[in-house]
């Protein structure tokens, strides 16, 4: 009977040792940020931020954790922005939309002034956005969230982890697709 109790001991210091040390690790479906900080610095996490988009629907950025982000910070008045826009579903679907999405956040309206959901929904309306997300936002919010724009159009590019890798101030179809490219390949190869 003692050896009977000693097995079931050694089993029961085996299986919470071994449960300790190795721990579990299920598939995680949706995001539960493990990571304690978060800049806009390259290589690290980025931060979360919840803003409008065009149909009025709050957005977070940590709702498309597992795919790659363009975050394309533009104003309305800007030229290159409105190039940039018109490339953004066509952009998104070479690449496939389940594995990338380009998220516009518009800095100024027209005017110069905090854009409002009118601005949103025309921003979409006139570049034929239909499966990428346009948000609202200000000069504070980048003031307060760090993200550095130098001119118009900045873009983030932000891998399936929500680490930032790279950033292009200005627009290039072709440099934003090899950056894009780069990210993905690296997905690929576990790099």
């Amino acid at each position: 009977m003692k050896r009977i109790i000693r097995i079931i001991l050694v089993a029961l210091m085996t299986w919470l040792i071994l449960t300790t040390i190795l721990g579990c690790t299920p598939k995680i479906d949706s995001l539960d940020p493990d990571w304690q900080t978060c800049s806009e610095n390259f290589g690290d996490h980025v931060c979360d931020f919840k803003l409008l988009n065009q149909d009025g629907d709050e957005v977070n950025l940590y709702d498309y954790y597992g795919k790659v982000i363009i975050l394309d910070f533009s104003v309305m008045w800007c030229g290159p922005c409105q190039m940039a826009a018109k490339d953004a579903d066509d952009f998104v679907e070479g690449f496939g939309k389940e594995n990338v999405v380009y998220i516009s956040v518009l800095i100024e309206d027209q005017y110069g002034n905090v854009p409002d959901q009118k601005d949103l929904e025309l921003w979409a309306q006139s570049f034929g956005i239909e499966i990428n997300p346009v948000l609202g936002a200000s000069r504070d919010f980048l003031n307060t969230t760090g993200y550095n724009i130098s001119g118009w159009p900045t873009f983030y590019f932000i891998d399936e982890d929500m680490v930032l890798r790279d950033v292009l101030a200005g627009y290039s179809s072709v440099i934003m697709a090899s950056k894009v490219q780069a990210i993905l390949s690296a997905q690929d190869t576990g790099s």
